[in-house]
């Protein structure tokens, strides 16, 4: 009996993003473009997978009115508050827009976000927090988003929320976030220094 073994070769992270799979039979002998296109391609894509953690804080241009759903505009890596905390392991390529992170390609996607919120002036009622792909407006990130959840009270002014979802996502398919308030908010102020929001999208499997 023949004993066959496959390894799949994950696509690079831009450029061709076709995945190849090749079956070797029984004391077949591996080349050594073998070992480079089916296997060290696929620890890389175990290693360093496409991902993209993006930071929000101290902006004071983002003061939001009550009563709408309001998407949440991002830092770019390595610039504002957060800078410490944020990357785009694609050199820009899921980072290229203010209010979306882009997946660079198929695949099966973990998003989460965290969201901090501050009363303008006196205390926070409802926060709702939403996250949706393809959408721009926060009206519908709202209305027919795949997670969304309430934001708990760590202060009479302030607010936190957190959601987490494992998403399917193709080739260009974003992903945005949009925050309700029934009183009017900030996602920044300069005199809190731990007053960061963020958003995270990593590819963690193939596209089902």
């Amino acid at each position: 009996m023949t004993t066959t073994h496959q390894f799949s070769a994950l696509p690079p992270f831009w450029g061709d993003h076709v995945i190849d799979v090749k079956t070797w039979g029984n004391g077949q002998k591996i080349e050594p473009a073998d070992m480079r296109r089916y296997v060290s391609d696929v620890l890389q894509g175990l290693m360093a997978p496409p991902a993209c953690r993006r930071t929000v804080a101290d902006v004071a241009a983002q003061q939001k009115s009550a009563g709408a759903y309001h998407v949440l505009q991002l830092d770019k890596p390595g610039m504002g508050t957060g800078a410490m905390h944020s990357f785009d392991s694609t050199g820009g390529q899921m980072s290229k827009d203010p209010f979306k992170i882009h997946a660079p390609l198929d695949g099966l996607y973990e998003v989460s976000c965290g969201v901090v919120v501050r009363a303008v002036s006196g205390s926070l009622g409802f926060v709702a927090v939403a996250m949706n792909k393809n959408q721009t407006a926060g009206s519908t990130i709202a209305a027919t988003s795949f997670c969304r959840t309430g934001a708990g009270r760590t202060s009479a002014a302030e607010k936190v929320g957190a959601a987490t979802a494992t998403i399917p996502l193709a080739e260009g398919d974003f992903v945005s976030v949009a925050v309700h308030s029934d009183t009017d908010f900030c996602f920044g102020d300069g005199s809190f220094a731990q007053f960061v929001s963020h958003v995270d999208l990593r590819w963690v499997g193939v596209k089902p």
